[in-house]
């Protein structure tokens, strides 16, 4: 999404000081009384580098937001790393096609303002989600139910989408084509409930601010300090209540990732991520962990665009030395990435992807001379005699870890191919908003897969995707991907997946793969059972416990 948009990173705050709100045991004595201990709350407290983009389950594009609302909302299942357990649907039946889900909702369900949740709920978030009036970024993974696109392209109306409830605790979903992930994709918040009034009261201010929405989750969003801090506080009418160890879950947006790690030294937060270039300092109290994110950069081939030459897109994928720009932008922590799809999503055959289709389209370092065939072909194509003439603009975010980025590919770039390359650093939320007007040239972005298949990472760049803001086309590739819904025989469908990311790649060069991520941690010992998965969400706290 959302995978999990992977842009919005762990990190870290903008000064000590400013954020005794929130303060939290660590695991060094904290040089001030903490709030927490001194409330009798169990709380913990995690870094953001970027304020959340939004807290509305149907208009969340972002792995940091995927990750808050799996804490606010029951979905109908629940993943637990990798584990699709009961949440709201107490059981569920798939009929024999596999195009049929039917899900039973438990009794006593209740939203924090202690009205009823009812399977209507989960049908008008759904039907919301695939509403054109809504031009939900996320609608595309709803393409998966039945009518899904069509209700989303307006030429079927939304009553007629795949979801329905026949009484108050049922939800059948229908799907265009078998899935056997969809479970998984049932836990994701996007798929969860809504309700009507609220979205009514609102309208594009829904789920803003904490009083403009209602939770039926683990927790409720009590306090939001745009820029500064979230709280999400014990939703005592979860139906699991019971098992709810946390009073509270502070949500801090920090910039500076090495203010993080210093406010981490001084217990004023639990979680944080150490950025790559502290990794050597810290051994104890640490975890690494694959998040899933696959960072690329995106290349925007619409038809004004530098990058619409298919020979200057295979010039910046030879020139790039992806070894050297791990080491220099995260310390060698994440790993080199010559491929979409991450190898560890599944494949048939009790296999990972990775281990069913090796492929290295790209070279991890530098080839300059492959680099220069392309690079002279396009210059040719496009009528230039000078390199320096062709000038990209490459968007970034605000952070220093983003600008770090940007000077690295830019200095690349500019030395192995002579072009011209412009940062342009934006606000997160800036940048998402230009990503969807296509307003940029490259911009290094990524993808956390929303279940564990490669149809996740390719879907984005069918022709009409939702979220294809590359302006990638290719008729052949989305063939491929289409057939691949309707196709039975799990390896013949992953062939097919396998086929569209070569072409995608080695015969349109349409992004520059850059790394795999994975994230250093920083814990605070207190804490048990902190769960991490490389699907659909960074962290899962909703059932951790932090001791005294």
């Amino acid at each position: 999404m959302k995978k999990k948009l992977l842009a919005a990173l762990l990190a870290t705050a903008m000064t000590v000081t400013m954020f005794a709100g929130c303060g939290t045991p660590g695991s060094k004595d904290s040089k001030k009384d903490d709030s927490s201990a001194s409330s009798g709350k169990k709380r913990i407290t995690y870094t953001l580098r970027e304020d959340l983009p939004s807290m509305d389950p149907q208009n969340s594009n972002s792995i940091s937001c995927a990750t808050a609302e799996i804490c606010t909302y029951a979905m109908l299942t629940r993943n637990v790393e990798g584990e699709i357990k009961p949440d709201a649907a107490e059981s569920w039946d798939i009929s024999d096609d596999g195009l049929t889900y039917t899900f039973h909702l438990r009794d006593g369900l209740k939203w924090s303002d202690g009205e009823d949740v009812k399977a209507g709920d989960y049908v008008y978030g759904i039907q919301r989600l695939m509403d054109p009036e809504m031009a939900s970024d996320y609608a595309f993974i709803g393409y998966i139910l039945k009518n899904g696109a069509e209700v989303n392209s307006g030429s079927v109306p939304v009553d007629e989408l795949g979801v329905s409830a026949p009484d108050d605790k049922t939800v059948v979903i229908e799907l265009a084509h078998p899935a056997t992930y969809f479970l998984s994709m049932a836990a994701m918040a996007t798929f969860g409930p809504a309700r009507k009034d609220y979205v009514e009261k609102y309208g594009k201010e829904y789920a803003a601010d904490p009083e403009k929405s209602v939770y039926n989750g683990p927790f409720k969003m009590t306090e939001w300090k745009h820029g500064d801090e979230m709280i999400l506080s014990k939703n005592e009418n979860y139906w699991d209540a019971d098992s709810i160890k946390l009073d509270e879950i502070c949500v801090k947006t920090v910039a500076d990732a090495k203010t993080a790690v210093a406010m981490w030294e001084q217990g004023e937060v639990d979680i944080t991520v150490v950025p790559t270039e502290m990794t050597d300092q810290y051994t104890e109290n640490t975890e690494f962990y694959y998040t899933g994110a696959d960072d690329y950069i995106m290349l925007n081939m619409s038809e004004d665009r530098p990058l619409a030459n298919k020979n200057l897109r295979f010039a910046l994928n030879y020139a790039i030395n992806r070894t050297e720009y791990n080491k220099l932008v995260n310390n060698d922590v994440y790993d080199v990435a010559q491929r979409l799809v991450l190898p560890n999503v599944q494949a048939a055959d009790d296999q990972t992807y990775g281990e069913a289709y090796p492929y290295t389209p790209f070279p991890a370092e530098n080839d300059n001379d492959k680099a220069k065939e392309y690079l002279d072909a396009a210059m040719k194509e496009m009528g230039v005699s000078n390199p320096a003439d062709i000038k990209i603009t490459l968007l970034t975010t605000d952070t220093d870890g983003a600008k770090k980025q940007a000077e690295v590919l830019q200095e690349q770039y500019q030395k192995n191919l002579g072009i011209t390359v412009e940062i342009n650093q934006v606000t997160y939320k800036q940048r998402l908003q230009m990503e969807t007007e296509k307003d940029y040239d490259m911009v290094v972005t990524g993808w956390v897969p929303d279940y564990s298949d490669a149809y996740s990472y390719l879907e984005l760049w069918i022709s009409d995707g939702q979220y294809n803001h590359s302006g990638y086309a290719n008729a052949e590739y989305d063939k491929l991907l289409k057939d691949s819904q309707t196709e039975t025989d799990a390896k013949t469908r992953q062939d097919m997946l396998f086929q569209a990311e070569q072409i995608f790649l080695g015969e349109d060069s349409a992004l520059v793969p850059l790394q795999l991520r994975r994230d250093q941690y920083l814990i605070n010992p207190k804490i048990s059972n902190f769960n991490v998965y490389f699907v659909g969400y960074d962290f899962d706290l909703v059932y951790a416990d932090i001791s005294e």
